[in-house]
């Protein structure tokens, strides 16, 4: 729930007091409706609660849900630790991992139980399928992603209304081993122009059996946005990033079977 960045930085600022979605938005680097669905999120979960005041409505910690909270983390404490020893000794199972370097790379694997030459074909060719459809700066509705098969291929956004949005460009296209392509998007998540100020994001594809491949992905050189490049680097790192993306690509294989 508090995993997220962005999410977590929400509730903190409504622990110092109560604000409105603007206020909140003003000093993070997220549009209004991602905050507002930060808020809705917490909301749901019992953490926050909202009133209206005039025409705005204002957000403030709700203390019954933090004590929920806190009480449900005590209760399932030993438990959380009993399974996380298990899965740790178990060299067999697939999982997905994530570390974040310096900031300025992150890194997170997973392990697919599909062929190389599957895994490469479905990340490439059905990546709108598992793309987060709520990862869209496009002032409409998103019709679909799309993820041109070679070098200076875009992967873009278009929406309903025709508007494209091209927030990636392929450098590097090797099936079924590993694709690179740029991270056009700037700290205030708007396309970047200059190419000396964007990332890269590699994906490489590991065959570790005949039926099971290790998927690894490095966003690195994220220092290269500039100021407030720290942004991207947090927002790419944590459970709605990269790790998100990951994880919906695997339960999109495992829905073929």
């Amino acid at each position: 729930m508090l995993g997220d960045r962005t999410r977590r930085t929400i509730f903190e600022r409504l622990a110092d007091r109560a604000q409105t979605v603007g206020e909140l938005a003003a000093g993070l680097p997220v549009s209004r409706p991602a905050v507002s669905q930060h808020l809705k999120v917490l909301k749901d979960a019992g953490l926050v609660m909202d009133q209206p005041a005039g025409n705005r409505r204002i957000y403030q910690v709700n203390p019954d849900g933090v004590t929920a909270l806190r009480a449900q983390l005590d209760s399932f404490w030993t438990r959380t630790l009993a399974a996380y020893k298990q899965f740790a000794e178990d060299d067999n199972m697939g999982g997905l991992m994530t570390t974040q370097t310096g900031h300025t790379s992150v890194r997170t694997d997973i392990v697919v139980e599909v062929p190389i030459e599957h895994a490469f074909a479905v990340f490439t060719e059905r990546f709108g399928d598992f793309k987060p459809p709520e990862h869209n700066i496009l002032g409409a509705e998103l019709a679909e992603t799309v993820f041109e098969p070679r070098v200076g291929g875009y992967i873009y956004d278009r929406a309903v209304d025709g508007s494209e949005c091209r927030w990636a460009r392929v450098v590097v296209y090797e099936p079924p081993n590993r694709v690179v392509f740029s991270w056009n998007l700037d700290p205030r998540w708007q396309i970047e122009s200059d190419p000396d100020r964007t990332s890269e994001v590699e994906v490489r594809f590991i065959s570790q059996t005949a039926q099971r491949t290790r998927v690894e992905l490095e966003h690195r050189h994220i220092d290269r946005h500039g100021p407030g490049w720290q942004a991207i680097s947090e927002g790419v790192g944590s459970e709605s990033g990269w790790p998100l993306y990951l994880q919906r690509f695997a339960n999109l294989l495992d829905q073929e079977h």
